[in-house]
């Protein structure tokens, strides 16, 4: 099956698969949707189906062209991640291991949020030195008839100088090179670069397709898959997070900062904080508040007397205890000040004030 490590997205696969083998590619792409839905993936997808030795549609992930692009050691294939500075007291060497590291994870499940933590700690960025890298490549023969591939993941985590820098690489397009980005904020790109490529949108997953990637490709229990690709909102990555070990500890966690910030006592609201705090790094956050999203949307459908719409069923007890004590709370501001501290933690805002910040808005949305 064509493409197979790209779950869900037939209309996407369509129509590339339709350019492959007419071999009408555009010069550049701008893959656009949802956090974790495969845009990534099917970068990985397109470049492996340009240099596989066997000509398979995705790659047959086999041959020996297609093991040097997956080890990120192909000449031909080049994968743009935003990084973290380097510290100074942090040697180059082993700077350079760390990305290495996390490119390669990244590869090996797309899917996968990465996180630089606890090595690197600054937001990471795509930079004008990564760009430049490009344009060296570029300058050099690629060997036969054959394509080099460029894949740049979240897009818009460009600098201003590094935006300026890969349009004029877009402005003239080298012979045999396919640029790809990737982004789930196209809005924040420059309308000059997304004018240069042909852009792309990616669908939020179905929850079956979700289920059966969960349970085909990572052996999650059949009852377990159903639950959290429910929980997912149409990502995969989503998802995949909420597999990892500690999400009943997560929750749990999750059920108690809502709770203490609905507490008029600000004793209670600083003690929660501090809990939910607790030496928690940013990616385990935004773990946890994306679990408290979906909880709040429970808690509206609970509301709503649409009680079989719930996900968290197991947490009725404790969801039908919040909607009794705090009646008069409005779930959909909660539900937009949760969403904003996402955005804020992957802004690098110091965490303790998200938190706080959170917890304030969550009481400002109780009347008391």
């Amino acid at each position: 099956m064509a493409f197979e490590t790209v779950f869900g997205q037939e209309r996407v696969k369509q129509i590339l698969t339709s350019s492959l083998k007419r071999n009408r590619l555009a010069h550049a792409y701008l893959f656009h949707g949802c956090p974790g839905v495969g845009k990534d993936a099917m970068g990985i997808a397109i470049a492996l189906s340009l240099i596989c030795q066997e000509k398979v549609l995705g790659g047959c992930r086999q041959c020996s062209a297609c093991l040097a692009v997956q080890r990120l050691e192909h000449p031909c294939f080049h994968f743009i991640l935003p990084v973290p500075t380097r510290p100074k007291t942090m040697q180059e060497r082993e700077y350079m291991d760390i990305l290495r590291d996390r490119a390669l994870q990244r590869i090996g499940n797309p899917y996968k949020a990465i996180t630089y933590s606890p090595e690197l700690s600054t937001l990471p960025i795509i930079g004008i030195d990564q760009v430049r890298l490009m344009k060296q490549e570029v300058i050099l023969k690629v060997a036969g008839s054959g394509h080099r591939l460029f894949l740049v993941s979240q897009a818009e985590k460009l600098t201003l100088s590094a935006a300026n820098s890969l349009l004029k690489l877009l402005e003239e397009p080298p012979p045999n090179t396919l640029i790809i980005l990737t982004t789930s904020l196209p809005g924040q790109l420059l309308n000059t670069i997304v004018s240069r490529c042909q852009m792309i949108r990616f669908d939020t997953l179905q929850e079956e397709a979700i289920e059966n990637a969960l349970i085909q490709k990572w052996n999650v229990r059949q009852d377990r898959a159903k639950f959290f690709a429910k929980m997912a909102g149409g990502s995969l990555q989503t998802a995949f997070n909420f597999t990892e070990d500690g999400f009943e500890e997560k929750r749990q966690a999750a059920l108690s900062f809502l709770s203490d910030s609905l507490d008029p006592d600000i004793l209670n609201r600083l003690n929660g904080v501090e809990k939910l705090l607790n030496g928690r790094d940013r990616s385990e956050l935004q773990f946890i508040l994306q679990i408290i999203l979906v909880l709040l949307r429970d808690l509206l459908h609970l509301k709503s007397e649409n009680r079989e719409m719930l996900i968290n069923i197991d947490c009725l007890n404790h969801l039908k205890h919040i909607h009794t004590k705090w009646p008069q709370f409005d779930v959909e501001t909660g539900m937009n000040g949760v969403e904003e501290a996402i955005d804020l933690i992957e802004k690098n805002v110091y965490l303790a004030l998200v938190v706080t910040s959170l917890s304030q808005k969550f009481n400002g949305a109780t009347a008391h």
